[in-house]
């Protein structure tokens, strides 16, 4: 009779491995829960037999035997950002790392669909805890997610505060070391534009832009800002030509999509970069590197971030409490958009 004719094996299940092991079954538990109290080779045994039968835990038995699901949740929002793919990798490489599952639940938009999550969707979803991307209009429930019994993380970089825990990164000192370089190339009458004011992440980007005027000994010069209390997310056509009538040597954005416009007027203009105007992005897109000429901007590490959510979360699914927050520092990355004054 061949393999084929023998039908479906059978699962193994935790009786086969501590009988091929030769050790007891409690023993075997403990292995694959991963309590301390079990010697590295009997350890190492237990692991090398499960591996060879090809056991896979059930979700559900374990759940019944830890209280654990050995999962994780990640709730996405009902608007896409490029940084999403960076966030997902980190958060699904860290819980690999872990060996901890990721369920990953779409929010469709609107009140009641985050209504219908926290009331129905989450009581049922086999997680140990909840990581939430940029969740605007779910902060209005943050409360009950955290009564929920399951630890909760936040991924918002917009500087909102719902009382659970959170990750961020560091905006205002991002754009103040971009100031900084670009008073070091010899820049003196440096721009700032933002779009979208409302948010905290859009102020503190702008306190940085100040920052590095005042470490520098620069002046504030109101008619090289373009800052909008409004909905558009790049400045008004009007309001960019405003700021390059005033003939700054550079412009910093505060994100790529601004720095970007900011480079086609210029070109527009007949100018060139960076010898009459240099530029500055924020976010670190995918397209900044294609560009040209390639875009000078301040790296937001998404995928660390990522990480750190999972970290955060993982510590307090483990020991009950966490870290209040995480910030994790942005970097500089410097390209052809920024360089010496023309000397011509």
């Amino acid at each position: 009779m061949s393999a084929e004719d023998e039908g479906p094996r059978k699962r193994p299940t935790i009786n086969d491995i501590a009988a091929t092991a030769g050790v007891s079954k409690p023993t075997v538990s403990r292995v694959l829960n991963g309590h301390p109290d079990v010697s590295a080779t009997t350890r190492r045994r237990v692991q090398e037999v499960a591996a060879e039968l090809g056991y896979v835990p059930s979700s559900g038995a374990r759940a019944l035997s830890t209280g654990r699901h050995g999962a994780l949740g990640l709730l996405m929002p009902a608007f896409s950002w490029w940084g999403f793919n960076e966030l997902q990798y980190g958060i699904a490489h860290e819980a690999e790392k872990r060996g901890l599952r990721l369920l990953v639940q779409a929010l469709r938009p609107g009140d009641e669909a985050e209504r219908e999550f926290v009331t129905r969707t989450l009581p049922t979803l086999p997680v140990d805890g909840l990581i939430l991307l940029m969740p605007e209009g779910m902060l209005r429930y943050v409360g009950d997610l955290a009564r929920s019994g399951r630890p909760v993380v936040v991924v918002d970089d917009r500087g909102n505060r719902p009382g659970v825990p959170y990750v961020e990164t560091t905006n205002r000192e991002g754009v103040r070391e971009a100031v900084a370089h670009l008073v070091a190339q010899g820049r003196r009458r440096i721009g700032f534009l933002a779009g979208q004011m409302g948010s905290a992440y859009a102020r503190a980007r702008f306190e940085g832009y100040l920052d590095g005027l005042r470490e520098a000994g620069l002046p504030y010069l109101p008619e090289l800002v373009s800052l909008s209390e409004e909905a558009p997310v790049e400045p008004l056509p009007e309001d960019l030509d405003a700021v390059l009538d005033a003939e700054p040597d550079a412009v910093v954005a505060a994100w790529d999509e601004i720095a970007f416009a900011v480079m086609n007027a210029v070109h527009a203009r007949g100018l060139r970069i960076p010898e009459d105007i240099a530029v500055i992005g924020f976010d670190d897109s995918p397209l900044a590197r294609a560009v040209r000429p390639p875009l000078t901007t301040v790296h937001q590490p998404c995928r660390e971030m990522g990480e750190a959510a999972v970290r955060m979360l993982a510590d307090a699914i483990e020991h009950g409490t966490g870290p209040a927050n995480a910030s994790v520092p942005t970097r500089l990355v410097i390209r052809e958009s920024t360089g010496p004054l023309s000397t011509a």
